[in-house]
């Protein structure tokens, strides 16, 4: 007998908004956008003929029918979630090449890889960390991890995540200072990648002037990172790099000021070339650490905000 069931979008997209209580959660984990989710959601609404949320002022509420079918289709999705990787293992290991940016190598991603592993046992990752662009075509790349503007010639791209700047360092660092503002920096010492105006575009942003914004040594890579958590001064950092150690306290960030970069973290193959079944795992994969990373950010800047007048 035929199964009657409503669009496999709409109820990833519903389920997604169920668990998370939020259309913005569930864009940002289904890499589409909240007015997808919306429409997905009224239009399997529409085909079961029964409210799933009630649309308020602050947000959405799941209705109890929402909630029962929610609590139903989550075990299911993890079901079929777990049924897909038992069939992918079956057969031979197959070998997936990815290049990245050593920054992102090992302050983000190495930690990360073991969950990766545990899912999908039969795909043999090989990491290579380097600064250079690489030519798909020429060194047997499969994916590469970049930060920039997405300018590169010969490669398709998807934006992994936007990037938040803001200066951090090492706890110890303002022990005993706990009302720190931003003109304060003119005590400390300022770390500084290859890119200086980074730290005059923070402090512009900060309305800081006064402050010789050049001075201070100069680091490759994340190693200005690096020196922030020794306690030699404070380092521009971003949510991707930094969220771990802000969790960890091995890093704090005194001000909620923060400023929008103009690159991005892309995840980039050779331009018109199929995706292979490991590439896309590891894709899939990857949007959603990188969502992860975003929401822990988040809930950090919110437990950070300034408390409103009552």
């Amino acid at each position: 007998m035929a199964r009657r069931l409503p669009s496999l979008n709409a109820l990833k997209a519903f389920e997604a908004a169920a668990r998370a209580a939020s259309f913005t959660d569930a864009a940002t984990e289904l890499f589409v956008t909240h007015a997808a989710i919306s429409r997905h959601i009224r239009e399997l609404e529409e085909w079961l003929g029964t409210e799933l949320f009630v649309r308020t002022g602050r947000g959405v509420d799941l209705t109890e029918a929402g909630r029962r079918f929610g609590s139903r289709l989550t075990p299911l999705f993890d079901q079929i979630a777990d049924a897909t990787r038992e069939a992918a293992a079956v057969g031979d290991v197959r070998a997936l090449n990815v290049t990245v940016e050593p920054a992102i190598a090992s302050r983000w991603l190495v930690a990360r890889l073991g969950r990766f592993a545990e899912l999908h046992p039969d795909i043999e990752l090989h990491i290579h960390p380097t600064n250079r662009l690489v030519d798909f075509s020429a060194d047997q790349m499969d994916l590469g991890i970049r930060y920039g503007k997405g300018t590169w010639e010969g490669v398709d791209m998807q934006r992994l995540s936007e990037v938040m700047i803001f200066p951090v360092c090492a706890p110890g660092l303002i022990a005993g200072r706990p009302n720190l503002t931003p003109a304060d920096l003119n005590d400390f010492t300022l770390l500084h990648e290859d890119r200086k105006q980074w730290w005059a575009d923070w402090l512009s942003a900060a309305g800081v002037t006064g402050i010789e914004d050049w001075r201070g040594p100069t680091f490759q890579n994340h190693l200005a990172i690096e020196a922030a958590e020794a306690e030699q001064g404070f380092a521009l950092g971003d949510q991707i790099l930094c969220t771990d150690a802000l969790l960890e306290n091995w890093l704090t960030r005194p001000f909620a000021v923060d400023i929008r970069d103009h690159g991005s973290y892309w995840i980039v193959r050779a331009r018109g070339a199929k995706e292979s079944a490991p590439a896309r795992a590891f894709r899939e994969w990857l949007q959603g650490e990188m969502a992860e990373t975003n929401r822990k950010f988040a809930a950090l800047r919110q437990s950070k905000a300034p408390a409103k007048p009552a």
